[in-house]
């Protein structure tokens, strides 16, 4: 037998059902209403993030007939803003008959920007500086009519009380002038002056006659080192006499050769005045002329016979008294004794400056040879006395070879010994000057922007209780690749030779100090987005201020741009008020 319900709890059934969805109906016109009018409260509110759209992206406003839309444009330029100016049905209106300004009432300033046509849009005439938080006060002149607007664009903002201040631990100060100082602290190690340091080699090959000083001993500049027997020594010093004779003959046969063509020369222009030969002998007596005057003299002589006999002939030709052939026959010895005479006459007018250049080039390149002998000499260690006085020397000392010290130091390594034989490149001697020493050390390439040459720079030997001090003279070019560190050096004075290369010791680069127009302490920086920024002060609001920043001391960091002489600014505990804004959310919307 089956159960059955009754009619009546079927009644109620239905009837709750009915009730239940007239009750779900009522709930949910009152939950749109709600929100519509929320929506109503945040477009009367007057917040960026509750004004719509227009198709630019950009805030839309209309009024009667007339939109328009805001937009900050900030791709690939600095932020400007951009205002597109339609009617109500979105027709574009001549942007030459609207005026329009914009205000910007940030927490220190107001910001006035007027408006330009610039293609479809009006363009500010300033850029919207960092960071977008602001009320903004829109004025539109159309027509005759005033359209205005306002509504707030608030980002990296945050409002704290007083009581909130105090409990966060933030210390606010004010912005000004600093000194900026630093000392950057690294390890270093003490060597030798290199330009202080010399190798002694023989400079030729020989045999070593006698030591005077051993390792460890100071000596002076000049001071004998060591003798040496060499056989190549010799050579060179007798090819160097041996080129002083030559030079010295090739000197007076250059002269000779000089004088004689200076007396052919006065020769032959007596002899081109046509002179009598008697004239001609006293003219000449005396002078070297050589066998010029043996060779032209007679030629001239004849030459002045041949010539009267063929006059004479000539004129006993015409009278009847000689026959032709006589005169034919002193005719031709007439004329074969002047083509001889101007022959010789011609060759020795050649043959006289030829000759002297000749000698001429004798006697320089006996110069050059004398030259280079006597440089042979230096490039062995010769001074300039001891080549002088090798005119004097005995050949028993042409093999003598002396090892003196080119400056004051100590013998700091020594390889040759009484009777060894040594060659040319042998290094026998290392000595070193001690009166100052090198300090070198690696400063690491992120800390080269505090460091340059002439620094001050401290070095201390904390085991041995020194100081000294001196100037940054060497800097290298290069950064390593391995260790990313860059070579430093300076040069200290060394009293007592105190300072021993090899040691370790610890230097400090005293960066120079220099006072700037603004600078915040360093705890204050934060990073928001890209920025780093410090937050300023003003009533109880906080707000970030980007910065372009300069040089750091590891307390205070310098302001190039972004914060003026006395605002104010969290110094402590500047990450409470981030937080605060992180957590207020405000955005970079626009």
């Amino acid at each position: 037998m089956k159960n059955k319900i009754p009619s009546s709890v079927i009644t109620i059934i239905v009837l709750g059902a009915v009730l239940a969805f007239g009750i779900l109906n009522l709930e949910n016109p009152s939950k749109k209403q709600d929100s519509h009018e929320s929506d109503k409260t945040d477009m009367e509110s007057g917040k960026a993030e509750s004004i719509p759209r227009g198709k630019h992206g950009g805030w839309l406003f209309s009024k009667n007939d007339l939109q328009i839309e805001v937009k900050i444009f900030e791709k690939g330029v600095p932020p400007q803003f951009r205002v597109y100016i339609t009617d109500s049905q979105g027709k574009n209106i001549a942007l030459q008959e609207v005026a329009l300004t914009i205000d910007l009432h940030r927490l220190d300033r107001i910001d006035k920007i007027n408006f330009k046509p610039s293609g479809d849009y009006l363009l500010g005439d300033k850029v919207v500086v960092e960071p977008h938080s602001f009320n903004v006060k829109i004025e539109t002149q159309w027509k005759g009519t005033v359209y205005e607007w306002e509504f707030s664009q608030i980002e990296a903002r945050a409002e704290l009380p007083d009581e909130a201040i105090v409990n966060a631990g933030i210390i606010v100060a004010s912005a000004g002038p600093a000194k900026l100082n630093n000392k950057l602290r690294l390890t270093g190690e003490i060597g030798l002056n290199e330009e202080r340091v010399v190798h002694i080699v023989p400079r030729l090959d020989g045999v070593v006659k006698k030591v005077f000083k051993d390792l460890g001993d100071r000596v002076k500049k000049g001071e004998l080192l060591a003798v040496l027997e060499s056989r190549e020594l010799a050579d060179a010093k007798i090819n160097y006499l041996g080129a002083i004779q030559n030079s010295d003959l090739a000197k007076i046969d250059l002269k000779r050769e000089s004088l004689l063509f200076e007396n052919t020369s006065r020769m032959l222009e007596l002899l081109e005045q046509e002179l009598d030969l008697e004239k001609i002998y006293s003219d000449l007596n005396n002078l070297q002329i050589g066998k010029s005057r043996e060779l032209l003299i007679p030629a001239y002589a004849k030459l002045k016979l041949t010539k009267s006999v063929y006059l004479r002939e000539k004129n006993l030709l015409k009278k009847g008294i000689s026959s032709e052939s006589e005169y034919l026959l002193a005719e031709e010895d007439y004329k074969s004794a002047e083509a001889r005479y101007i022959a010789l006459r011609e060759k020795i007018a050649y043959d006289g400056p030829w000759t002297v250049r000749q000698k001429k080039r004798t006697q320089e390149m006996e110069q050059f040879n004398l030259q280079t002998a006597r440089q042979k000499l230096f490039a062995l260690g010769m001074t300039k006395n001891e080549i002088r006085d090798l005119t004097d020397q005995e050949e028993t000392g042409f093999t003598h070879h002396e090892l003196r010290s080119p400056l004051q130091g100590v013998i700091i390594k020594k390889h040759l010994t009484t009777g060894e034989a040594v060659k040319k490149d042998d290094d026998v001697f290392l000595l070193a000057d001690f009166s100052d020493v090198w300090v070198n050390f690696s400063i690491p390439a992120k800390d080269l922007k505090h460091v340059k040459r002439g620094q001050t720079v401290l070095v201390k030997d904390n085991d041995l209780g020194l100081k000294a001090t001196g100037k940054l003279s060497y800097l290298d070019s290069i950064v390593d690749e391995k260790t990313r560190m860059v070579t430093g050096r300076i040069v200290i004075p060394n009293p007592g030779r105190r300072w021993r290369p090899g040691t370790f010791v610890t230097v400090e680069l005293m960066i120079e100090e220099r006072t700037v127009p603004i600078a915040v302490s360093t705890e204050a920086i934060q990073t928001i987005r890209d920025w780093s920024v410090v937050f300023v002060k003003y009533g109880n609001f906080f707000e970030a201020r980007p910065l372009e920043l300069g040089e750091n001391d590891g307390d205070r960091v310098e302001v190039l741009q972004g914060l003026s002489k006395g605002e104010q600014y969290v110094a402590q505990n500047s990450f409470a008020v981030k937080a605060e804004i992180e957590k207020s959310s405000a955005t970079h919307d626009h």
